[in-house]
């Protein structure tokens, strides 16, 4: 059964992010996945808690990929390689979803919402201080304030609702870079920025 209800939250998930939240609803779910509502809402009640599943399922799992994913790289490929996952994600989800469930599910948003916070801080903490250790980034830097600088600019200035940048903005992946790049070059020693503009002309020449 448990291996029944993780597929169902995978499909419904994918769902999700194809046409948002709002837009897809219980018949919509039974009809893609070849099922009655009837056997549905045996595994949840309402769309509500099929919506906090799912969600909580995604974090599970977006929790496991960062702690398996790129161990092996130095601190500027690590943020490099946070950037293309970025990418890849805005390419696939929904440009809505986000609004759906702050609209909709505002106790999903805001679990959705502390994860990021804390997802983001940890990262770019330990990043920061590998940084230092690697000779890549300046040792006099509190790393505990870059890193909440980090989460400020993704939880605050990629916030359309506070009016700095709009949505499309948001999901313009050169806005995003314009921000990688200001803070690189305010993280950077002489040695990590010469690494940051050789790795950069890679990325740029890929896409």
């Amino acid at each position: 059964m448990e291996e029944k209800k993780a597929h169902i939250l995978d499909q419904v998930g994918q769902l999700y992010m194809r046409h948002g939240i709002r837009s897809v609803t219980m018949d919509d779910v039974a009809a893609e996945l070849g099922i009655s509502k009837k056997t549905l809402y045996q595994y949840f009640k309402d769309k509500a808690d099929l919506v906090g599943e799912v969600v909580d399922a995604f974090l599970m799992k977006d929790e496991a990929f960062h702690c398996q994913e790129s161990k092996s790289l130095n601190a500027i490929d690590k943020i490099l390689w946070i950037r293309k996952h970025i990418s890849e994600m805005l390419k696939i989800v929904h440009n809505n979803m986000e609004y759906d469930l702050r609209k909709s599910y505002p106790d999903v948003y805001r679990k959705i919402t502390e994860y990021k916070r804390k997802r983001i801080y940890l990262d770019n903490l330990t990043i920061m201080n590998q940084g230092k250790q690697e000779g890549l980034f300046r040792e006099e830097l509190d790393s505990d304030v870059m890193a909440r600088i980090v989460v400020g600019r993704f939880l605050f200035v990629f916030n359309p609702d506070n009016g700095i940048f709009s949505e499309e903005e948001v999901r313009d992946m050169s806005l995003f870079d314009q921000l990688l790049d200001y803070h690189f070059y305010g993280v950077c020693t002489e040695k990590g920025l010469k690494y940051y503009k050789q790795q950069l002309n890679n990325v740029q020449n890929e896409n």
